[in-house]
């Protein structure tokens, strides 16, 4: 169920989906500046500026990977799961966004392609979802 989407009246919640497209389809025009392989059960942190592209890929099958996202200036404003869902929806895909805490409360990243399925797997799982362990009492410790 997604909450807050109303054709007739957007407002923030708009996205300019033809821009996003364009910034899908052109991925032979970029350069790529990093490429790496996250090692089973470890985690791994980089930087992705404004206008830039991050992709991330399943490699080896089926897994998982808990993502958190920070603004690189300003650490109290980071990606906020539990808002995300209730404006997005519990699984997240294609055009839509991840938005940060409160008092910010904008999109922090946009989803400009979606490659893995939409349909629950043979074991009932679904991609993308915001509800699994984000909530790790370690999390903010970083």
């Amino acid at each position: 169920m997604r909450l807050y989407r109303d054709p007739d009246h957007p407002g923030r919640l708009a996205i300019n989906t033809a821009f996003y497209n364009r910034i899908a389809e052109s991925e032979d025009s970029r350069r790529r500046v990093l490429q790496h392989i996250v090692p089973l059960r470890s985690g791994w942190a980089w930087e992705v500026r404004a206008g830039q592209v991050c992709r991330i890929v399943t490699v080896a099958g089926p897994q998982v990977c808990d993502l958190n996202v920070w603004n690189l200036h300003n650490p109290r404003e980071r990606f906020w799961a539990a808002r995300t869902r209730q404006i997005q929806g519990a699984h997240v895909t294609t055009h839509d966004r991840l938005w940060s805490s409160l008092p910010y409360l904008r999109p922090m990243l946009t989803f400009t392609r979606d490659t893995l399925p939409r349909e629950p797997t043979s074991n009932g799982g679904r991609c993308h979802d915001l509800l699994g362990s984000r909530c790790d009492p370690y999390l903010y410790k970083l």
